[in-house]
């Protein structure tokens, strides 16, 4: 699938596993280098205090269970081919299972697939699938399962199918049962983050089980999903919390024989507010959360009972301006809007300090593709004078702009409002809570979006910028970066794909869809007692965590 000088072949990318070295080249090849500095050759994590590596180095205990935090609104929907939110997914893939999985080692190896081979150029992949595997339901696990799920996705148009529909039509060989125990995808031309999406991070093509889905109806099943993953969820009491139990029957032991997870079962409560989840892990009723909030990443680093983590992340945060509407509709009003926002000051202040401040498309974490940001377009570079007099030229130098906020993005609005209004426009804020945040979302005049950490950059950018992306608020509209978008998901040449990408984003920056203002930082915290947590920018792994108490 990658075939220039850095000496990824289609052989080297044939399974049962993929190396550490290979695998960090394909995910180079998917612009996402970066990834490899998340994990150390030992598997540690950098935190303010030793933890135990999940990678079978030491002893693990087994057994008790924790209470995890949710940094979210709701956990109300489970169903992985429906979710699109990432702290959502971040439960989901603890509870289901892909083809393969990226180990924390930064390794490919097969989850439910034991094999894999590469052909037609990267266009078709066949995975042999493991013989041992049951649903949470007790059914056996066969090929048809793989063809059900993804099937449901793309005839469902389910919000996540648009990342299958590189394949062939299903019914001219998309995915294909060769036995009940191999399947094969193909798609139209050789698809760069082929593997990827059908890994168990990759969202596209979790398994589920499509008897329980069947018997409990869709409103049921998005509640308590059946999957093949090492937790099961046992009761789910909407808003408030979701039990998960260790599935007695998960078919992966670590590299020591241990039977995965290591724990009995988690506790999981979603808490929307800052200081109550912060709060709840200082005084110990949490024991883990999967997201510090920024504001309270300093206090937490002092404490000798709290352990945090904190990686570069593979996102970008931006105010999406809807240019259907005034007075965002033409570019150099937009332009003018961007240089209005300091970036440095939304990192100091909305992200407190804990972010790339470069308003620009890609990550530092996306290390292949990123460039300095002297190398790249200044187009959207604080300039206020500028950005004053690009609005006057457009005639909406006296706007009026309503900003649309929920509780996790009120905070970034009220720094963005100010500085606008500083240069005399007349904005407001209108905050409605997250559970009709994204119905609004399409007819407000501006909202805050962000991409969720995505291993490659296809997933954020394509839904985005794509003028048919299922995510793109600003109605923007591109025809060569339309182009670029398809043919960058084709190219096998990684060199190629690499001028493909910076194109996108040059050609984003200017014309200014959305205003960039920085890429914040991933950090996750747990009580000094829990151990065996390895950070990968945006997954959290629960079945290699153990507790010493």
């Amino acid at each position: 699938m990658v075939t220039d000088s850095g000496s990824v072949s289609l052989e080297n990318l044939q399974g049962p596993t993929i190396d550490r070295r290979t695998t960090i080249k394909l995910l180079s090849g998917a612009g996402i280098a970066g990834l490899a500095g998340c994990a150390g050759s030992d598997g540690s994590a950098d935190t303010n205090t030793s933890d135990t590596s999940a990678t079978g180095n030491g002893t693990p205990d087994t057994g008790d269970s924790i209470t995890a935090g949710w940094y979210a609104s709701g956990l109300d929907d489970l169903d992985p081919h429906y979710v699109t939110s990432g702290e959502r997914f971040q439960l989901i893939a603890n509870i289901t299972s892909g083809l393969t999985m990226l180990t924390p080692e930064v390794e490919m190896q097969g989850d439910l697939a034991t094999d894999w081979t590469v052909e037609k150029g990267g266009a078709r992949i066949v995975y042999e699938l493991r013989e041992d595997v049951t649903f949470h339901n007790g059914e056996k696990f066969t090929a048809d399962d793989v063809a059900f799920s993804v099937e449901r996705s793309i005839t469902e148009e389910a919000p996540n199918s648009d990342l299958l529909s590189p394949l062939k039509p299903i019914d001219d060989g998309g995915v294909s049962v060769i036995d009940d125990y191999t399947v094969a995808v193909e798609f139209e031309q050789p698809y760069i983050p082929g593997l990827i999406y059908f890994s168990r991070e990759g969202r596209a093509a979790n398994v589920i089980n499509q008897t329980a889905l069947e018997e409990m109806g869709r409103e049921d099943f998005k509640r308590t999903p059946v999957g093949t993953g090492p937790f099961e969820v046992v009761s789910h009491d909407v808003g408030e919390r979701i039990e998960l139990e260790a599935f007695d029957d998960y078919y992966r032991t670590d590299e020591n024989g241990t039977q995965l997870p290591y724990l009995d079962g988690v506790t999981v409560r979603a808490v929307p507010e800052a200081g109550t989840i912060v709060n709840a892990l200082r005084s110990g009723d949490l024991d883990f959360i999967n997201e510090v909030p920024l504001e309270n990443a300093p206090q937490l680093k002092q404490s000798s009972d709290i352990v945090t983590h904190q990686r570069p992340d593979l996102n970008y945060y931006n105010l999406s301006m809807n240019s259907d509407v005034e007075p965002f509709t033409t570019k150099t009003a937009r332009l003018g809007f961007a240089k209005l926002i300091d970036s440095e000051q939304m990192v100091e202040e909305g992200f407190f300090g804990n972010a790339n401040p470069e308003p620009t498309l890609y990550s530092p974490a996306h290390e292949w593709i990123y460039r300095d940001w002297e190398d790249k377009p200044q187009d959207q570079a604080y300039d206020p004078e500028e950005g004053q007099r690009l609005l006057e030229e457009a005639g909406v130098a006296d706007a009026s702009v309503t900003l649309l906020a929920d509780g996790r993005t009120k905070r970034l609005m009220e720094i963005i409002q100010r500085q606008l209004s500083n240069a005399g426009l007349d904005v407001s804020i209108e905050q409605v809570s997250t559970s009709v945040y994204w119905d609004r979302v399409p007819d407000a005049d501006a909202v805050i979006t962000w991409s969720s950490g995505d291993y490659d950059p296809d997933t954020g950018i394509y839904r985005s910028f794509h003028s048919e992306g299922i995510f793109n608020d600003a109605g923007y509209d591109n025809e060569r970066v339309d182009e670029l978008l398809e043919a960058q998901r084709e190219t096998t040449d990684r060199d190629e794909r690499r001028e493909q990408l910076q194109e996108i984003e040059d050609r984003v920056i200017k014309d200014a869809p959305t205003a960039f203002f920085g890429h914040r930082e991933d950090v996750v915290g747990h009580r000094s007692h829990v151990s065996g947590f390895v950070h990968v920018p945006f997954q959290r792994r629960l079945e290699y965590l153990s507790t010493s108490e």
